[in-house]
């Protein structure tokens, strides 16, 4: 085993902690073959079954006990041919918020493959955006994908979804691109409703980016959010979830044409003392939309007097969160082999299901996923835990 970390190492197990969000990989194949790539995918390999995905999924509710957001990933998953079996599948079982993990291209070209998935129940896109340059997706993706982003983008919107951006961001390459990529959602802010800033990180996969010098972590992340977007300093908050230096959060609001953060007014005690003694729930309540969330957790004395204190946002009538238009920014860092601590392992929030069980995301692609794989692009098949 990697690391000499026994096979249990990251495990999710029944009545012990439980993730927050997962993700299950539905196959190998990749119509890309990206420089960065944690998962060396390449166009060969191969699809799970139908079968395999539900079992994947019953898995991680014996876990869970309750549906959590679901992401539906590869390789490219688009490439599967029952794709919205599996997201058929998903709901049957519960799975309320499911969301497709996409480089986009295949979107791009035929916009009207999106449209069984949403029937069959699919939420949400998760939807690779490295940048609006030319040279990122070279040097990230190995070809130029300017366009293909922005009519994945529209893809979306015509198909009636929102969509979170996932920057992969690599030091020395697009970390010059993040303003530029906030102002993009903004502009676009009728179907992207978050933006993901996650450090680039090898894992055991794929990594082969020149002059790269070394990965992010979360608190720099941030640091480069607030710099080139104009947010004032105190705009994040470490996430209320797992360990603080695996995420942190930013709800920005639009006013009057201008991006005002709610944590300038809102602080993180009050944001911990609203979530009670039950964070986790009330986290997963905010998947199911902005109106069900307010209802539910924000028409009581102790909620209004939070927003009060956000007046320069909402006004003085709390009402008018359902009409605010807001974009979530979230910093997240990894951890390779080299930093792995398992005290964050043990706090981690966010897992992946698949043939060998539910583990920690980090665990996996720094212990499992190539154990017992010598070659160096090998076919996942040939890898035994």
């Amino acid at each position: 085993m990697r690391m000499n970390q026994p096979a249990t190492f990251g495990q999710f197990n029944p009545g012990q902690r439980k993730p927050t969000m997962a993700m299950m990989e539905i196959t190998d194949r990749c119509n890309l073959r990206c420089p960065v790539c944690f998962a060396r995918s390449t166009p060969a390999g191969e699809d799970i079954s139908v079968d395999q995905a539900r079992a994947y999924l019953e898995q991680l509710l014996a876990i869970t006990e309750t549906p959590i957001p679901i992401q539906i990933s590869g390789g490219e998953p688009t490439l599967h041919p029952d794709l919205a079996a599996i997201i058929a599948c998903a709901r049957q079982l519960g799975y309320l918020h499911i969301e497709l993990v996409t480089n986009g291209v295949r979107i791009s070209q035929d916009p009207q493959v999106l449209y069984p998935l949403k029937d069959a129940g699919l939420k949400a896109v998760y939807l690779q955006f490295d940048g609006l340059q030319k040279e990122t997706h070279l040097a990230i993706r190995g070809a130029d994908l300017t366009d293909v982003r922005r009519q994945a983008v529209d893809a979306i919107r015509s198909a009636g979804l929102c969509c979170t951006l996932a920057v992969a961001v690599v030091r020395g390459i697009n970390d010059r691109e993040i303003g530029e990529i906030i102002r993009f959602g903004i502009e676009n802010l009728d179907v992207v409703r978050a933006i993901n800033f996650q450090a680039a990180t090898a894992f055991d996969g794929r990594f082969d980016v020149a002059d790269a010098d070394g990965g992010l972590g979360t608190p720099e992340l941030v640091d480069l959010v607030v710099a080139q977007s104009g947010l004032p300093a105190g705009s994040f908050i470490e996430a209320v979830l797992g360990n603080p230096l695996c995420n942190a959060f930013s709800l920005v609001f639009v006013v009057n044409g201008r991006l005002v953060p709610l944590f300038k007014f809102i602080q993180a005690s009050d944001l911990r003392d609203f979530l009670g003694s039950k964070p986790r729930q009330v986290v997963l309540d905010a998947f199911e939309g902005k109106k069900s969330f307010f209802f539910r957790h924000l028409m009581s004395p102790k909620a209004w007097s939070m927003l009060v204190k956000a007046a320069p946002i909402f006004g003085r009538n709390p009402y008018n969160v359902l009409n605010s238009r807001h974009l979530l920014l979230f910093a997240k860092g990894f951890m390779n082999k080299d930093a792995l601590d398992e005290k964050r392992i043990e706090q981690c929030c966010y897992g992946i299901t698949g043939k060998d069980g539910v583990y920690s995301f980090c665990a996996y692609n720094n212990s499992h996923r190539f154990a017992g794989c010598d070659q160096k692009q090998p076919a996942l098949q040939d890898c035994q835990p």
